[in-house]
């Protein structure tokens, strides 16, 4: 029986050797795939920031149209909406996409409930902005040019169907 000497690889060397080197370079395609999703993110935010504060000075605005008979809770729930947005956009401004990042699972972690429905608040949001600016899979034309017009009258004449040398009429009508 032969042993495998020290200088001499075995099976197992060689498969602990390859596993290693995949699981390096799962975690190396990992890291660069994380820092390539933050820097898209960080070059983009400085736009989302943009249209948070303009979505912002909106509500604030609607705010400050409301008719003078409007309840005040009315008038506190539109300045306190466009008061969020703001910190948002100055969050975003202000912070890269790995501090955010960070602070959202902290916030998680704190208060799981509010999270889930934060995020279900914004699952019901983006879905119905995406199927608002999605086009009609159909054609270019609007969906109420592609249905059939709609029949106003009664057609003026009803085909009879003889069975057996009898005449049969629809329910109603008489001979």
């Amino acid at each position: 029986m032969q042993t495998p000497s020290a200088n001499q690889p075995t099976k197992q060397d060689g498969e602990s050797g390859l596993s290693e080197e995949m699981r390096s370079d799962a975690k190396h395609l990992g890291t660069s795939a994380a820092n390539r999703i933050h820097s898209e993110l960080d070059a983009r935010k400085g736009t989302a920031a943009q249209q948070a504060k303009s979505l912002s000075s909106a509500v604030q605005y609607a705010s400050q149209q409301l008719d003078a008979d409007a309840p005040q809770w009315l008038r506190s729930a539109f300045q306190q909406g466009a008061d969020q947005v703001r910190r948002f956009a100055d969050t975003l401004e202000t912070k890269d996409s790995r501090q955010m990042l960070s602070e959202i699972q902290t916030m998680a972690r704190d208060n799981p409930g509010m999270f889930l429905a934060a995020s279900a608040a914004l699952g019901f949001a983006a879905a119905r902005i995406f199927k608002a600016g999605a086009p009609d899979s159909g054609s270019s034309m609007p969906r109420s040019a592609q249905r059939p017009p709609l029949q106003t009258e009664e057609p003026k004449f009803r085909p009879t169907t003889a069975v057996g040398g009898a005449s049969i009429r629809p329910a109603g009508e008489f001979a």
